[in-house]
């Protein structure tokens, strides 16, 4: 954060070892110090979620702090921070978020999800005013602007976005009820900015034809994001 001679105030978008220092820091508080190291990184590719937590391989399967890591979108957070003084708690909020998934799978051996252990974790997080973890972010109108390609569930209506062409409906269904995916036409038209769900895309993934509908994230390289 620099303050410029107008008065205004300039956030950056803070380096690795920054992000770290936030991890850190977070870890002692909320977790007892209990958390293994993790990387934390900002993604470029990243733009349907502010934050994900990804791993190679399930809870009681993976093997090294290199399986899983926290990944934030850095176009997300930079559009955040051109709209909004208060990116800076945005971000410290994201992985906060995060770190209750990786308590998830590194401690509790299970899957990351929004489910009853996450929100307690939650609730318990918020009640000392630091942070303000939600399951949803409120920046629709960054995530259409971002993404290029949308389908549909043909059963339930569920939302895909992307910014690119990675989902194929003859190979993959909806995560959620198994439906076909009907790709729909770019919108050429603004949309009313509503909360999204705050939701790691391995949480409710695609489904692989004849598969099981839970889809492992492919490591990359991310942390903002705030899943």
């Amino acid at each position: 954060m620099k303050q410029s001679m107008t008065g205004t105030t300039t956030w950056f978008l803070p380096t690795p070892g920054e992000l770290q220092t936030h991890w850190q820091h977070l870890n002692q508080r909320y977790f007892s110090g209990s958390l293994p190291p993790i990387a934390i990184l900002w993604s470029p590719r990243l733009t349907s979620s502010v934050g994900m937590f990804a791993s190679r391989g399930g809870p009681r399967t993976s093997t090294g702090q290199a399986s899983r890591e926290i990944r934030l979108s850095l176009p997300l957070f930079v559009k955040l921070a051109d709209r909004t003084p208060y990116a800076e708690q945005e971000l410290l909020n994201t992985i906060a978020h995060e770190m209750i998934h990786q308590w998830q799978f590194d401690l509790l051996k299970r899957r990351p999800d929004h489910g009853r252990a996450f929100l307690r974790k939650m609730q318990e997080m918020n009640r000392t005013g630091e942070v303000a973890i939600t399951t949803y972010h409120s920046l629709e109108q960054e995530v259409l602007a971002l993404s290029r390609f949308t389908w549909r569930c043909t059963d339930c209506g569920r939302i895909y976005r992307r910014q690119r062409k990675t989902i194929r409906p003859g190979r993959h269904h909806c995560g959620v009820c198994r439906g076909a995916l009907h790709e729909l036409p770019s919108p050429t038209f603004p949309v009313e900015s509503q909360p999204v769900d705050h939701i790691p895309e391995h949480s409710i993934p695609l489904s692989p034809s004849g598969r099981s509908n839970r889809r492992i994230a492919e490591p990359h390289q991310l942390t903002l994001q705030l899943m």
